[in-house]
């Protein structure tokens, strides 16, 4: 059995641009909407300083969530760890387990938009150590004792969180934490946390089984594609295509601006060129085949897709997710 997730960024668009009360309202009402069709879990990623508002505040709208919900989990794909202080984050995170009735799932990556360490003053070749060393604290200060921890960018001395989360986890007190990302250095640092691992739609085998070779204990992975779906392929891609295209340029440009390796290459201005290994774009049948076969090869438990692409309307959206509801997720429960 395969877990079919929704993940949302609350990304607004000047081409779309919607009043934000609104895009908020709709959005919540979405993801709650989401939970009563039978999706496992509703996750969201941040960024900040965007022009087009990427949802900066996590534990705000989880927090919203909680409230408008009670089966579906709830986790943040990904947090940013080396821009947040980890006992905040040991708090916050705490908070919205207990809100959640003990829900809440924990994903969080290094980053790379340079704007957003050069604005914060964090220096960005420190984040791989930096989110090591959030992992290390979060693991300890959930154990709701006090501790001392002498980490080169972060030293805490005799200090308790203590308000403990709901959750324990792979035997330790707190939620379940995943490490995004799709190089093997990702790979590595999930196995040596002993958390779970949620590669990008880009990681190769490669990165998986590096994950699975090294990990000790339960071996846990959920990914991420884009799916969309209509009543025809050709339908589906009218409706999607410029939203999609919108949202792989916007990540060409931030690969491109943080020197990392750009897989995804020039802008583009045709959807048809979009790569079928990321884009889970038609009929139901067409996507049950692409998360079946992906499933088959790379092993994951759950698959996470963004349920609103952005600047599209909620109806538009809100009709695929039914469709896939509909004709996806049952058979995916068998």
């Amino acid at each position: 059995m395969t877990r079919l997730s929704v993940w949302y960024d609350f990304r607004n668009p000047a081409r779309w641009r919607r009043p934000w009360p609104e895009l908020y309202r709709e959005t919540l009402d979405q993801a709650a909407h989401a939970e009563q069709l039978g999706f496992s879990s509703i996750w969201l990623s941040e960024h900040h300083f965007s022009e087009e508002g990427y949802l900066p505040s996590l534990t705000a709208v989880l927090g919203a969530l909680a409230m408008r919900t009670s089966r579906a989990r709830l986790g943040t794909a990904v947090l940013l760890a080396p821009l947040h202080h980890p006992l905040r984050l040991a708090e916050d995170l705490a908070v919205l387990d207990q809100l959640s009735g003990g829900r809440l799932d924990v994903g969080l990556a290094p980053g790379y938009k340079p704007d957003e360490f050069a604005v914060l003053g964090v220096p960005k070749d420190e984040r791989g150590a930096r989110t090591d060393e959030t992992i290390e604290i979060l693991q300890l200060a959930w154990r709701g004792e006090r501790f001392s921890y002498p980490g080169k960018h972060f030293s805490v001395e005799d200090v308790i969180v203590a308000l403990p989360p709901v959750q324990e986890s792979a035997g330790r007190p707190g939620p379940p934490i995943w490490v995004g990302g799709s190089s093997l250095a990702a790979a590595r640092r999930a196995a040596r946390y002993g958390t779970g691992f949620m590669p990008d739609s880009g990681a190769g085998l490669d990165v998986y089984d590096a994950y699975r070779a090294q990990a000790v204990g339960q071996k846990r992975v959920a990914t991420n594609r884009v799916v969309f779906a209509a009543d025809s392929r050709e339908a589906a891609w009218e409706i999607c295509g410029d939203h999609f295209l919108y949202q792989f340029n916007a990540y060409r440009q931030w690969f491109s601006s943080a020197g990392d390796d750009d897989s995804h290459g020039a802008e583009l201005t045709d959807p048809s060129v979009l790569n079928p290994e990321h884009y889970y774009v038609g009929t139901p049948d067409d996507i049950l085949a692409a998360i079946t076969e992906s499933q088959q090869r790379l092993g994951y438990e759950e698959l996470v897709f963004w349920a609103r692409p952005p600047g599209m309307s909620i109806q538009q959206s809100t009709a695929s997710l039914e469709l896939i509801a509909r004709h996806v997720l049952p058979a995916l429960e068998d």
